[in-house]
């Protein structure tokens, strides 16, 4: 499953502690949308959410690939079937739909070395390919980093550890990540969104 990097709203709850439905509302008055993210041993969940819905639910059993389900009721009752660990991520209007509806994607097995091919080199690489996906981009020293999104080559926007709101389209959190990594090693691994 793939999260978005910027830090937690919320974190380090129990589930034990929460009426979901309450829970859901009190964050669509107080942060208007975003993401529930939901971890046990056996299953991992996210129910995005606006200000006036729960928009999908992305769940995912251990060892198999995450997949949205058609009915919040599904998430429902495997949220009160198990103990969680819950955080909550907020996410901007305009990210939303994007995280909400993201496309199934395909997980390299490699990565790569920020110290075998630079960012810039790999990016344009993967514009020639016409690449839609992600790179998900960790610093090697810090717990720092950032996820970058492309459609058809273009980068479209990214989530970055230092952001907020879960796509940043700004030049300047994707120049700041550029800096991070000349100062430490980055590691690239790749997902490619699959077609329907």
């Amino acid at each position: 499953m793939l999260l978005p990097r910027e830090k937690p709203y919320l974190g380090g709850l129990n589930s034990y502690y929460l009426h979901l439905e309450r829970f859901i509302e009190h964050l669509q008055g107080e942060i208007g949308s975003g993401g529930l993210h939901c971890l046990s041993p056996s299953l991992e969940m996210m129910i995005y959410f606006n200000e006036y819905e729960v928009i999908s639910n992305l769940l995912q059993e251990k060892d198999q690939p995450a997949a949205f389900v058609s009915s919040h009721e599904i998430a429902r009752s495997a949220f009160y079937s198990s103990m969680y660990g819950v955080n909550v991520f907020q996410l901007d209007a305009h990210a939303i739909f994007f995280w909400a509806q993201m496309p199934t994607f395909q997980r390299a097995k490699a990565s790569l070395k920020s110290t075998e091919i630079p960012l810039p080199d790999l990016i344009f690489r993967l514009r020639q390919k016409q690449f839609s996906g992600f790179i998900d981009v960790q610093l090697v020293k810090k717990n720092d980093g950032g996820t970058l999104f492309f459609n058809e080559g273009d980068r479209v926007g990214g989530s970055y550890s230092w952001g907020k709101g879960g796509m940043s389209t700004s030049d300047e959190d994707y120049n700041a990540l550029l800096s991070r990594i000349q100062l430490n090693e980055g590691i690239f691994t790749f997902g490619t969104f699959l077609k329907d």
